[in-house]
């Protein structure tokens, strides 16, 4: 007579177990894989927020620094509907004027002169911004930028040396 074992064989619950942690391993790499991307795919979006911002008010900072040496005051361009830094200077008996502003979702500056007329779509584009509200208090000028992706700053600076008018 030949003996028939009752249950399992022991290499069977070897084997089931062998695929139990190979199944639970499996599982637990997706999960950290998941969890990785994740964190990578924040991290990214985060320093891309961050040079968002460092760009736009570098670029605000960089084209007030470089004509600082005039009359600086706000105006409001009534017919546009937006409000620009301007900075006014004389060189040989000329008037010009560096306009910065925010137009049509960029950032702007035109540079005209008494006989040229003032139109936003001739300014040369700096960077993406939807806002730009500049005010000057004295020599203090504060600007509050909002960017495209609705990331606010606001930059306070000293004019260096221009005459700072209101």
């Amino acid at each position: 007579m030949s003996r028939k074992s009752i249950g399992n064989s022991p290499k069977t619950i070897q084997n089931v177990f062998v695929l139990l942690l190979l199944s639970v391993f499996a599982c637990l790499s997706t999960f950290l894989v998941t969890i990785g991307a994740q964190l990578y795919r924040g991290t990214v979006d985060s320093a891309e927020r961050n040079n968002t911002t460092r760009i736009m008010t570098a670029v605000v900072r960089s084209a007030v620094w470089a004509e600082d040496g005039g009359n600086v005051y706000v105006e409001k361009m009534e017919p546009w509907g937006f409000t620009a830094l301007t900075v006014q200077e004389q060189i040989d008996g000329e008037t010009n004027y560096k306009r910065i502003f925010a137009y049509e979702g960029s950032l702007l500056e035109a540079y005209t002169d008494d006989e040229t007329g003032f139109d936003p779509k001739y300014g040369e584009p700096l960077c993406d911004l939807k806002e730009f509200e500049p005010e000057l208090n004295g020599k203090v000028l504060t600007v509050r930028l909002k960017a495209s992706d609705d990331t606010e700053s606001t930059i306070r600076m000293s004019l260096r040396a221009g005459g700072a008018g209101q």
